[in-house]
Parts: C-alpha cells; sequence; structure tokens
C-alpha cells in the first residue's frame, strides 16, 4: 500500500479524476486491450484508469506532470508493470519514453502501442496536435474529451461544428465519437459534457508532408472568414486573379463555394493546386 494520501486535484492542471467505474470500464473495452499491448496513458491521475489497463495491458507507460500525482503512482505501481515518465505532454520525447518503456519490460512481445487517456481539457488541441504529428507510434487511440471537442474533430462538411480543426484531425486520422460521460463521472465534476472518441490514424495521410504546412495554412485561412466565398477568403496567396482561377480550376472547385461545403479530400486537391502555382 503507498504511504503518500491522494494529491487533491489542482485547477492549474486542469485536473477532473474520472471515477465511475462502469465509464472506466468501457474505455478500456473500447480500447480491445491484450497483453501484447503496449499502452501509453497520458495524465494517469489517480490511477483509476490506470488499475484496469494494467489488468488488461502487457505495459502501461504513463506520462505525468504533477509532481506529487508522479511520486504516488511511481510507490503506488513500483511491483506492476508500469513505467512513468514524469513531463509534459507538449514537450516530452515520446519515442525515447516508449523505447525506456520496451527497454524495462524486454519481455513483453509487443504487437502494438495504444494510447488511452482521458486527457486535460485545457490542453486538449495543443496535445491533439501533437498526437497527429506522432501518430506512427500508435495503432490506435481512445481519447477522452470535452463533448464539443469530439463533435467538432468528428463533424462533416455542412455541419456547424465542421471547421479547420475538423480538417486538420481527419486528415491523419479517421474518428468515431463513442459515448458520451456526464460530469457526475468525475471528481471534481467539471462543468461541461465529456466524450471518448477513438481516432484511427490512417495507413496513408490525406495530405502529403511536403505539403502539410500549406495545408494548415490554406484550411486555415479558409475557416477565418467561413462564410464568405473561398475565391476571395484566398485571393491573396495567387499573385494575380488569373493565378487564383487557375488553381481553382486545377482544383475542380468552384471559388464560389464556402469553406464548410469543402470536404477534407477537397482542401487536399486545393493545397496540391496552390502549390502548383510557385
Amino acid at each position: 500500500m503507498s504511504s503518500f494520501a491522494l494529491p487533491a486535484p489542482r485547477k492549474r492542471f486542469g485536473q477532473h479524476f474520472l471515477r465511475d467505474e462502469r465509464i472506466l470500464a468501457r474505455i478500456v473495452s473500447v480500447a480491445n486491450v491484450s497483453e501484447t499491448d503496449l499502452v501509453l496513458e497520458i495524465g494517469p491521475g489517480r490511477g483509476a484508469l490506470t488499475d484496469l489497463l494494467l489488468a488488461k495491458a502487457g505495459a502501461v507507460a504513463a506520462i505525468e506532470l504533477d509532481r506529487d500525482l508522479a511520486a504516488f503512482l511511481r510507490e503506488h505501481y513500483a511491483e506492476r508493470r508500469f513505467f512513468l515518465h514524469e513531463g509534459d505532454i507538449l514537450k516530452v520525447d515520446l519515442g525515447a519514453c516508449l523505447e525506456a518503456a520496451r527497454a524495462a519490460f524486454p519481455d513483453l512481445p509487443v504487437r502494438s502501442v495504444k494510447l488511452v487517456a482521458n486527457l486535460p481539457y485545457n490542453v486538449s488541441t495543443p496535445t491533439l496536435e501533437r498526437l497527429a504529428a506522432e501518430r506512427e507510434r500508435f495503432s490506435t487511440i481512445i481519447v477522452m474529451l470535452q463533448k464539443e471537442v469530439v463533435e467538432r474533430i468528428a463533424s462533416q462538411p455542412g455541419s456547424k461544428d465542421y471547421g479547420y480543426f475538423s480538417v486538420f484531425v481527419q486528415a491523419y486520422f479517421t474518428v468515431e465519437s463513442l459515448f458520451d460521460v456526464q460530469p457526475g463521472a468525475f471528481k471534481p465534476p467539471p462543468k461541461v459534457l465529456s466524450a471518448v472518441a477513438r481516432l484511427t490514424p490512417r495507413a496513408v495521410p490525406l495530405v502529403a508532408p511536403a505539403h502539410e504546412r500549406r495545408f494548415r495554412s490554406i484550411s486555415s485561412l479558409a475557416f477565418s472568414q467561413r462564410r464568405k466565398m473561398l475565391g476571395k477568403t484566398l485571393r491573396g496567396l495567387a499573385t494575380s486573379p488569373e493565378a487564383l482561377a487557375s488553381a481553382f480550376e486545377m482544383a475542380q472547385i468552384d471559388p464560389a463555394r464556402r469553406p464548410e461545403t469543402l470536404t477534407v479530400a477537397e482542401f487536399v486537391k486545393l493545397t496540391e493546386a496552390f502549390a502548383g502555382l510557385d
């Protein structure tokens, strides 16, 4: 038994500890965790989800920013197949962390690395951006987020929730909204609804690496004025009206369309067309 008292939730870290056993079990179930999996958990908190993951996975690696929680976890799971990295998910070297976890359990026949986490809501957007950059390390990602964030990243063209971040995330993952979680499942309860989503890395991203920066720039600019026609919003990206018209013609997209009507694939075509103007 740990000699540490359970650390209190800290507002500055956006901590809301999940305690509903039914929801915890459901998260592990949808992650389909097995003994050949190394599971990465971001922000394990007091270990409620960690306990269930350790019962199913070959080993669990965790990243925890809170020093008090890290000390608690380190002692509490000292005799378990648990590897802890104390640090910030936005700064940690994920490759080095996962390699260190594998080295700690050399007998583990890792067939896949799965990420399962209740992400801190105050850093959910940059965390998802980080995971997109590191997507090839994971076979699947199961995350709990604020419900409106899940609705945004899973939304389709024509939806009021569809925007730049929808396009960005879906370029790299297929996204499924799995189930909602009520505030009462947490301590302390958040002031928002939550939801669990599955992000499956695409075998081949929709956007080529060489065009990633331009893709983000074009889609971000397009949605900065979502009610305007694309031809007007993006005209500053072309050297002349003729070049602008040429780009839209190459992409086979009507410049009178508005951004929320374009699919992710069409944003990729538009990116490639503008790249062709260089």
